[in-house]
Order: C-alpha cells, then structure tokens, then sequence
C-alpha cells in the first residue's frame, strides 16, 4: 500500500495529464479542471497520513529509472508532504472556481486554460517527486521540472508586465539550476552512492572541494528560497501570476530551497562558522528589507511576495544557526518543520483572500474581513499557530544563549506586522472601488469560498494537526504576551503615521524603489555586461575578418609566385631554343 502509494505520488500527476489529453484529442473540447484533474494531490496526502515517518518501512526501489531510483519519507519530508499536497489541492479547488470566469471564452482564452491545467499538473508533479527523492537524479529531476514548468503558471495571462517577469523568473531559474547541477555533480562523483544523504558527508569542512560545493548548493537553493540578493524574482513574479498559482509558488513551491538545504548542508553534523554566520546575516537582511520593501508596495499581491521574503529569512537565520552550532539543530528541526506550515497555509489563504475580495459579493464583507484578518493575526504571532510557532522559537532560542537573534527575530515581527497592516489596507481600498463599480459580483462560488475557508482554518490549527514530535506546546505567560504584542502595535503606530504623512500628498511615490528592488540595478548591470560582451564580439569578428584578409593576401601573393616560376620556367624552355636556332643560324653563316 505505501509503495504504491510512494509511485503514485509524483506519478499520478502525469497520469492526469495524459488522460485529460488524450480525452480532449478523442472527444474534442471538454470542460476545463474536471474533478479528475482535482484528484492529482491526493495520493501523497493520503501517503502523508498513512505512512510512518521512517524509511525503513516508507520506501521503494525503482532500479531501472535513472541510475536507480530510490524514493522514501522520513519526519522532515512526511512533514514537507503533507504541508504541500493539502495546498495544492486546496488551490487547486480554488483555480477550479477562479478560473471558471473564463471558461466562456473561445479560442485564445480556451488555450491558455489547457496549458494552465497541464503546467498546473507538471509543476505539482515536479514539487512532490523532490519531496519523495532520495536519490540525487529524481530530486533534481523533480526540482528542474517543477522550476521550468513553474514559469507557464508565472505568464499565463501573457500580458506585457507578465512576460517580463517571467523573464526574471527564467533567468534566476537558470542561474539557480546550474548552481545545482555544479553541486550535485560534484558531490556525487566523490559520494559512496547518489543518494541525497551521501551530500552532507561529503560538504564537511576537512573536505577541500567541501566549501565550493557548499556554496553552490547553498546558492542554488536559495534562488528558490528569497535568499537576500537572489529574491528579485519573487515580487514580480507573485504580481503577475493566477491568484491560485501564486498560493502555491509563495506557499509550497519556495519550501523547496528550504527542503533542498535541509537535505544538502551537514546540519547536526559539523559547523562552518563563516557559512553559518553569512547565511544568518542574509536571512536577517531579508527578514527586515523585505519588510520595509514591502510596505511601500501597491499591490496586495507584491506585498505578500516580500512578506514571504521576509518570514524564509527568519527560516535562513535558523538554517545559520544550526550551520554555528551543530548541537542545537535537533532542537531547531521541530521549530522550521511548524514554521514552515505555518507560513505556508497561512499565507496561502491570504493569497486566496485577494481574489475572494475581488469576487465576493459586497453583502458578504463583515464574513470576508472576518477571514482576512485572522492569517494576518497568526502571522504576527497573536492568533493560533502563530503564537505556539513564535512561542517555541524564542523558547529553543533563549535556552541556547541566542538572545540577540531574539531581539532581531521580533524587529523582523515589526517588520510582518506593517506587510500586514499594508496588505489589509490595500485590500480595503480595492473593496471601495469595487462598490463604486456598475457591474459588480452577484453569485458567490463556493469552490473558491470552500477552499478558502478551510486553508484558513488548518492554517490557524496547524500545531494541533501536524505530527510533529513536540511533548507539548506552552502558551506564553504574561512577559510572553508583552512580547508579542509591542511589534505589532509599534507597526500600527507606525502604519498610522505613515498613513497620515502621505494621504495629502502622492510626491513620496516617485522615492519608492520600483517591483522587485534590485531587479533594476541586475538588468542595468546586465545590460552593461551584453553591451560588453557584444563589444567583444564586434571586436573579435573584425580581427577575425582582418586576418582572413591577411591570409587572403598571402594567398594572393603565393599565386603570383606560382605564376612567376611557372614563368621562369617557360621563358628557360624559350631561351634554351632561341639560342639552339642562333647556335643553328650562326652555323650556316659560317659554312658559307
């Protein structure tokens, strides 16, 4: 049954997309995101309540795919499982309704729905078969699938701002997926087997190809992850995208750089101070300009994506503090693993929450800002998952020495709650156009509304569902409460000044750096760099074409040469007979 369940898991996808294709290639034009297509998630949700979190009994042998393939679960990935299969399908019920406006639609329209239903199915298809892969062929496999399948979800609408990040999107995609393939390749040719386990014994620091292919690695999958200064794609590419899409690339999708640092770095093994020390830097450098980034956004979509920026640089600076101190990465491992649920569900149901404010009809708005405010709530550590998470964080945190992390950790919650108070308001502002539209949502569609709620509700319930192995969660005590309370009211204080400094005046928009930050100064940099690249080009076709004329000369030269000893040897023939007929004539003259 598990093993059967572990094939199924990344293969039932493809499967689906098979089927749905061959259907419409038989029958003609069939409705899109039919309950099969619904079904692709459910295998490894199911594997993710059944199976033991153990890979002596949750494995399968597959030895003739690739060098031989070798899929199980243990706690980490169980986790990692479950977390993504519920989100996709839960977004996926959601697309079911979302994109249903559109179905109406002929020719084009019908088209980009057909390709958003089967890079829907490769992408999930991709995100679980790395979730599942033991081996580094499947895991790479899985990662490059769900990255390229990814950038069609990314410009589905085609729209000009759309293709444009997904240009950004490919691009990092592409440096990242070289960063990988330098790794893997390297760490697998001095590894006893290609096993995803084998990786970390070989990154130790007595290792003298260690450090590069650490850092390979660690680049690599911080590319997916919104590692400060790799992060550019993601503010574009959220904007952009279906709101369902966008649940999934912030929700499940960028777990998989975390994912793949969890399985690759030596975690609990060994320490490397200086690559423990930069990737908290970086993690803390995101956590807090993501935020401030974030606050000066306009869309509520963007915001998120800095949001996300923010709260995987908190999970960076933990991943840096267990690269300092091996010791106390067991104690870290149930803090991410709740994290990461957490931030993932909760800020899934607040993607899903941009599109309800858009199609809900306005009757339904105390329901719907009952909804909207509570994920924000969670993430700032006030409501459900978000206080046991922030909770059990400061508590592993403070018992290992590491308050000032603490204190930055709760600069960075300031951070969320001005995203969130942004986030809400934007919101709020689209809500009163929306009232003030002649043509505005009638019907509810209980597939978006369904899928949404119950995102919400798992997303605040997480610790008292996910099987972690924790004794037991503490809520805080009155310090604790104290805590958790001056970030946020420190970010409505300052949400409210900022709110009343700028609503008379628009001048401070010009200073807001554009989406996507340093995504500008890379074109510009890139730009220079093809500018250049070019130049030397140019450069080097007229050498080429200088020498070709050079040689071109010398050739030229070598023919008159060849002309002028063939000469020569004509005029020796010629010489050699007039003076025989002199010799002959001078004869005669003197026989007379």
């Amino acid at each position: 049954m598990i093993e059967a369940l572990l094939f199924l898991t990344p293969v039932w996808p493809l499967v689906v997309l098979v089927c749905s294709a061959a259907w419409r290639f038989a029958k003609g034009e069939t409705a899109s995101f039919g309950f099969l297509w619904l079904t692709a998630p459910l295998p490894g949700l199911l594997l993710a309540v059944l199976a033991e979190p153990d890979p002596a009994a949750s494995f399968l042998e597959l030895p003739g795919l690739f060098l031989g393939a070798l899929w199980w679960l243990d706690e980490v990935r169980l986790v990692f499982l479950l977390m993504t299969s519920l989100l996709w399908l839960l977004a996926g019920c959601y697309a079911r309704g979302y994109l249903k406006v559109s179905q109406g639609a002929k020719d084009q329209l019908k088209a980009r729905l057909r390709s958003f239903e089967y890079l829907w199915l490769l992408t999930l298809a991709g995100n679980l078969l790395l979730i599942v892969a033991e081996d580094i062929a499947s895991f790479y496999t899985g990662f490059a699938i769900m990255t390229f399948s990814g950038y069609g979800l990314v410009i589905h609408f085609r729209s000009h701002e759309g293709l444009a990040a997904g240009r950004s999107y490919l691009y990092l995609a592409l440096l990242g997926e070289g960063l990988l393939l330098i790794g893997f390749l390297g760490a697998a040719s001095q590894a006893a087997e290609p096993l995803m386990s084998q990786i970390p014994l070989i990154l130790e620091p007595d290792n003298s190809l260690g450090l590069p292919l650490l850092l390979c690695l660690l680049l690599g999958f911080g590319v997916k992850a919104g590692l400060a200064l790799l992060h550019v794609w993601l503010p574009v590419a959220h904007s952009v995208a279906p709101t369902p899409a966008s649940a999934v690339l912030s929700g499940a999708m960028i777990k998989a750089g975390l994912l793949g640092w969890w399985l690759t770095l030596p975690l609990g093994t060994s320490n490397w101070p200086e690559v423990g020390q930069a990737l908290l830097l970086a993690g803390l450098v995101a956590a807090l300009g993501a935020g401030l980034l974030g606050a000066l956004q306009f869309k509520a979509k963007a915001v998120l994506a800095y949001s996300s920026i923010s709260q995987m640089g908190m999970m960076t600076s933990l991943v840096g503090v267990g690269l300092l101190d091996f010791t106390l990465w067991p104690a870290l491992v149930p803090v991410l693993l709740l994290f990461l649920v957490h931030h993932g569900l909760n800020k899934g149901s607040l993607f899903l929450a941009v599109g309800m404010n858009e199609r809900l009809p306005l009757r339904w708005t105390p329901l719907l800002w009952l909804g909207l405010v509570l994920p924000p709530l969670a993430l700032v550590g006030w409501l459900g998952s978000g206080t046991l998470n922030k909770t059990l964080m400061k508590g592993v945190l403070y018992e290992a020495g590491w308050q000032p992390l603490v204190f930055w950790l709760t600069l960075a919650g300031l951070a969320t709650s001005l995203l969130m108070f942004r986030y809400l308001w934007l919101l709020y502002l689209a809500r009163q156009q929306l009232s003030q539209q002649e043509k505005q949502p009638q019907k509810i569609n209980f597939w978006m509304l369904g899928s949404w709620l119950l995102l919400l509700i798992l997303g605040l319930l997480t610790p008292w569902w996910l099987p972690l192995s924790i004794d037991n969660f503490l809520w805080p005590d009155q310090q604790g409460w104290l805590d958790l309370a001056w970030p946020v009211l420190a970010g409505l204080v300052l949400a409210v000044l900022a709110w009343a400094l700028t609503r008379r005046s628009s001048a401070w928009q010009k200073w807001v750096p554009p989406l996507g930050d340093l995504l500008v100064v890379y074109r510009y940099l890139g730009l220079g760099l093809l500018k250049g690249v070019r130049g030397l080009i140019a450069g080097w076709d007229a050498a080429m074409q200088q020498l070709v004329a050079w040689l071109g000369s010398l050739k030229s030269l070598g023919l008159l040469m060849d002309k002028i000893s063939y000469q020569e040897i004509a005029w020796r023939r010629e010489a050699a007979l007039i003076f025989t007929l002199l010799l002959v004539v001078l004869s005669g003259l003197l026989l007379l």
